[in-house]
């Protein structure tokens, strides 16, 4: 009898009556809009209220994806042609496309066995042009932001934490986001908490919140129910990227429910791993604050990349069907991402590769351009760990997994 491991979706498993009652408030009261309509709306400003909070912020501002939340930023944080923004060869295809929609020039940063940007070739990696760096807190587990910061502050370099993949995730008791000038989460249906879609972006730099504020609007700022025009210095183009009504609602229960969601996964995913200590030929990713990793995911070492497929093969036909050796995790890894590795250019003219201004800036992003990242990529496997599993499902992968790596 095969397992019947549950799929991921970390937030989706906690939808119930709360999210429903919220949905049908809004329409009931035909309160769509986050900022005006027949009547008042709520939950958006919910949602910004409790993510201040959560996070030990002074600003948040709600957007429609995680990618409108990346590019927010971006246009906030003013990159442009002629920057440079480093990003880990491991991610989501989301980050490296906003600094090219900012006509700029992504750099490729190699991994460590945490699967987080490496702080010692991240340090090889700046150039007199760099702009910005953007750590991605990949697979539940927070980077290294200790040596990441002192790399930033060294050189003077702004931090933008993409957290997408790690809500509610903290480092050494500091929760994700509020490390870097910015940081930004997404609510799509993969995440920790979820509306189906949706985003958001916290700061605790004033200037900062009022330029991404224009950026994500239409160059305006709102209070109680009215639009004006912003000073000079905080007006940028915009992107209408407002978040609605509806996904206000069912986010802002989500938040709410991060802790407990948070919680189920990390004591899944620590019962896991203590029952795989000392596994013969595999080796546990290493995790940069044990305490702060959310959760969702359990990532296997495997001495080489053979033993890597057949283990993942074998788990698969077991149950264990969200089991992947990362090479093959699609648009995460960046040589599988062919809009970047074939430098896709964004209109005929060739931007932002073919810009007088990047000139400068020539990189190359196919398998090969991180050797270090594609050798952990090869040998590694990665497994979904569900925000709804019981102790005897987690037993049962427990011995799938064993089974699947013996010999």
């Amino acid at each position: 009898m095969q397992l019947k491991w549950p799929f991921e979706f970390p937030g989706v498993h906690w939808l119930d009556e709360e999210e429903e009652q919220a949905v049908l408030e809004v329409l009931r009261n035909r309160a769509v809009y986050r900022y005006y309509g027949v009547n008042k709306p709520k939950f958006v400003d919910a949602l910004e209220a409790a993510a201040r909070e959560f996070y030990g912020v002074k600003y948040a501002l709600a957007v429609n994806s995680g990618s409108g939340a990346l590019i927010t930023a971006m246009t906030a944080l003013g990159i442009g042609p002629g920057d440079e923004v480093i990003v880990p060869a491991f991610m989501w295809v989301a980050t490296v496309a906003a600094v090219v929609h900012a006509n700029a020039i992504p750099v490729l940063c190699e991994i460590d066995d945490s699967l987080t940007m490496d702080p010692a070739d991240l340090e090889k990696k700046i150039t007199a042009r760099t702009r910005l760096m953007v750590p991605v807190h990949m697979a539940g587990s927070p980077c290294d932001m200790d040596a990441v910061m002192a790399v930033a502050h060294r050189h003077k370099v702004p931090v933008l934490e993409d957290v997408a993949q790690s809500n509610g995730a903290s480092y050494h008791g500091r929760k994700l986001g509020s490390f870097g000038a910015a940081g930004i989460f997404s609510f799509q249906i993969n995440k920790n908490a979820t509306a189906g879609e949706g985003g958001l972006l916290i700061t605790n730099d004033e200037r900062l919140y009022g330029r991404a504020f224009s950026a994500h609007d239409m160059s305006q700022l709102w209070r109680d129910g009215k639009s004006f025009d912003p000073p000079p210095e905080l007006l940028a183009w915009a992107g209408g990227r407002r978040m609605s009504e509806l996904c206000g609602a069912c986010a802002s229960i989500q938040i709410r429910k991060l802790p407990k969601i948070v919680a189920h996964m990390q004591a899944s995913h620590r019962r896991i791993r203590a029952a795989l200590e000392g596994l013969p030929g595999v080796q546990l990713r290493r995790l940069n604050d044990p305490e702060g990793d959310a959760g969702p995911f359990l990532i296997l070492l495997f001495e080489n990349d053979v033993k890597a497929l057949r283990a993942a093969e074998r788990m698969r036909d077991s149950g264990l069907h969200t089991a992947i050796r990362i090479a093959d995790y699609g648009l995460h890894v960046y040589s599988n991402i062919l809009t970047l590795a074939n430098k896709l250019p964004l209109s005929p003219a060739g931007n932002p590769w073919s810009l007088r201004e990047n000139a400068a800036s020539v990189y190359d992003y196919h398998q090969g351009a991180c050797p270090q990242s594609d050798a952990l990529f090869a040998r590694s496997v990665l497994l979904t760990i569900p925000s709804c599993l019981t102790e005897a499902l987690e037993e049962e992968a427990v011995q799938v997994i064993r089974t699947a790596t013996a010999g």
